[in-house]
């Protein structure tokens, strides 16, 4: 299941992919955001909320969203794990480096990056 939160007719929503849709779990899980489903049944009361449910919106309707708009805090572990550490040329740690990201740094898919 691949869960998204994503903005459409001029709302904030949460749902799970299907396909080239969107299942909207909002009203089926009865939690205002991703962030707050989790927390209240975790995945696997998404889970049953999405099966057999039909896409009721297309993913090139929607405007992508980060998964979770905005956390509490994003933690970060760079380079820790071996293919990582191959793909760009470096030895693999003996401790991956930490570093934090800010939430108003994150965008949806597909949504413009600004590089100051």
């Amino acid at each position: 299941m691949k869960l998204l939160s994503f903005t459409a007719d001029g709302k904030d929503l949460y749902g799970a992919v299907s396909g080239d849709g969107v299942v909207t779990l909002n009203e089926r899980v009865g939690q205002p955001s991703l962030a707050a489903a989790l927390a209240a049944g975790g995945i696997e009361a998404l889970r049953q909320a999405e099966q057999g449910a039909k896409p009721d919106r297309k993913l090139a309707e929607i405007e992508f969203r980060p998964v979770i708009p905005q956390p509490n805090k994003i933690l970060c572990a760079g380079v820790n794990y071996r293919s990582h550490a191959a793909e760009v040329g470096r030895e693999l740690p003996k401790q991956p480096s930490m570093f934090i990201r800010f939430a108003d740094t994150l965008v949806g898919h597909g949504g413009e990056m600004i590089r100051p």
